[in-house]
């Protein structure tokens, strides 16, 4: 429904959705093939064979409504309000409703300003609060029989258990931006605060094997990711054969957990689980992490683990166990430094900001584009370093017969005291094989900080004026260009490349970012092509 009232309009929609999906899956196999190159089911050894086929069915209903204001084309209110029925949830909640409010004003258009000459061209305000619900993968909530193809047949449970109060997963956030131009749109600003909140987020959670399965969904605490962004245009130098034309993004944001279910002090991604029991971690808040680990009792350390608590993007292993004022505790008898037997975070994954520049000049038919990557903060886990330390690869290890002296206080009663015993023993690594193997903590090689500016990728490219092509009947534009990418890095990490993921990004979440194990660095590639348009 549509309405005018002089310079307010309306409209108004409401409706329903059905989303039905049946998926089928059928699949046969077979072994001893009676004929080599002939690959068929009807070509195996029968009593080989077998076939299965899995259905999975969900529905999900949906009503919504929407309602939209203008006001003299200057000012918008948009409103939108939607429940959704989902068939894999249980039934007392598989009913769930969400909003959204949407604010837009476009200063510029107003009237007293529209007729004024201004150097500006557009300046627009937006405020949105919004809401979304997600429902549970098909059939996780109720334990289900599957059949089993071992000796004498039958069923067994699946892996997932039950969890009949499962909630819905609900995504809050709000947004606040604003977009201004300049001098015909050769400066151009757009700068947003966003926060979003995860609230009963639907995980998998690892069960014991006692409770007879092996996987549960659970509703996973509640994390907020709070940041900002800003983009900037601008054209330098417009002249009749020349131009320069500068883009910018920087990005900021960081992810905090709020609190884990069941009093936990840690979940972790166990796709990311790396070397020595690395892996990427949310952890709960310092405070609670303190309390559950009794910070008096030196079992947790803030200026250590105190990095990653309460992050969604920390690094969690294993550390050194120090005193009060964080010095390293030894142990008096061999001289090496006392593991600390708590998994706690050693360091956070998540960078200061991002930015990405790209620059791209045009000559005539000439153009040259570039695009730099900049990274700055952050912390990596060099998984090959310590892979190689271990195993007396690395050329760190070359000085391994030189006594050493390693940095701390003993941990002979006075370590809490105004004068703890410094440390003055003597080891020599090569003399004991555990130093590189046990005693070296992952925190080591934790690489705090890390920077980089990469030249991501940079094309020159020759288009050829329309007189070359004759009357363009048959090829209406061509073009030559020259592509690299990779071509350089300055960064202050170790290791190869410290663009590394553990993890591909079909792994969802935070991934395995900043884990560095068992990869390589990016390829330099330089490509050259042709580009015809017929």
């Amino acid at each position: 429904m549509r309405k005018s009232f002089g310079k307010l309009s309306t409209s108004i929609q409401v409706g329903g959705s059905l989303d039905d999906r049946r998926y089928e899956t059928t699949s046969v196999y077979g072994e001893k093939l009676f004929l080599p190159d002939f690959n068929s089911i009807n070509n195996v050894e029968p009593t080989t064979m077998r076939n299965k086929t899995i259905l999975t069915r969900q529905r999900l209903l949906g009503a919504f409504a929407q309602a939209n204001f203008t006001f003299d084309e200057w000012l918008t209110l948009n409103v939108t309000a939607r429940n959704d029925w989902s068939s894999t949830l249980p039934v007392e909640n598989r009913s769930y409703f969400y909003p959204s409010v949407g604010l837009s004003w476009n200063i510029m258009d107003m009237p007293f300003l529209k007729s004024k000459p201004s150097v500006v061209d557009f300046f627009k305000l937006r405020a949105t609060f919004a809401e979304v619900g997600n429902p549970a993968p098909p059939y996780k909530i109720r334990a289900r029989l599957v059949p089993q193809t071992s000796t004498g047949g039958g069923f067994l449970y699946d892996f997932f258990g039950d969890n009949p109060i499962l909630k819905p997963e609900t995504v809050r956030s709000y947004e606040f931006g604003t977009e201004l131009g300049f001098f015909k749109r050769r400066l151009t600003i757009e700068a947003s605060w966003f926060s979003k909140t995860l609230i009963d987020q639907i995980i998998f959670q690892r069960l014991s094997y006692g409770t007879g399965f092996i996987f549960g969904l659970l509703n996973g605490g509640e994390m907020n990711t709070t940041g900002f962004e800003v983009q900037l245009g601008l054209v330098p130098i417009r002249t009749k054969n020349f131009e320069w034309e500068l883009n910018m993004n920087l990005t900021h944001y960081d992810t905090k957990v709020l609190y884990l279910p069941a009093d936990q002090s840690e979940y972790y991604n166990s796709d990311t689980w790396v070397h020595n029991n690395v892996r990427a971690s949310a952890f709960a808040p310092a405070d609670l992490l303190a309390a559950r680990f009794n910070q008096a009792a030196n079992r947790f350390d803030p200026t250590v683990n105190g990095r990653g608590a309460g992050s969604a993007t920390a690094i969690g292993g294993f550390s050194y166990l120090r005193n009060s004022k964080g010095q390293v505790l030894i142990n008096p008898t061999t001289g090496y430094p006392i593991m600390n037997s708590n998994f706690l975070p050693i360091g956070d994954r998540n960078p200061d900001f991002t930015m990405g520049i790209v620059n791209s000049f045009s000559f005539k038919n000439f153009n040259l584009s570039f695009l730099l990557d900049i990274r700055k903060g952050g912390d990596i886990y060099n998984g090959n370093e310590h892979y190689l330390v271990r195993n007396g690869l690395s050329v760190n290890t070359l000085d391994r017969d030189v006594a050493i002296v390693i940095p701390g206080v003993l941990r002979d009663g006075k370590e809490e005291s105004e004068a703890p015993t410094v440390n003055t023993k003597e080891i020599i690594p090569s003399a004991n094989e555990t130093y590189y193997t046990t005693v070296l903590s992952p925190e080591e090689f934790v690489e705090k900080d890390i920077n980089w500016l990469r030249l991501r990728d940079v094309t020159l490219r020759y288009n050829f004026p329309a007189k070359v092509l004759g009357n363009r009947r048959a090829i209406k534009e061509l073009s030559i260009f020259v592509n690299g990418t990779d071509l350089f890095l300055i960064t202050n990490y170790t290791g190869a490349d410290p663009y590394i993921s553990v993890t591909s990004p079909a792994t969802g979440g935070a991934g395995g970012f900043g884990l560095d194990f068992g990869k390589t660095s990016l390829p330099r590639q330089v490509s050259a092509g042709v580009t015809v348009t017929f």
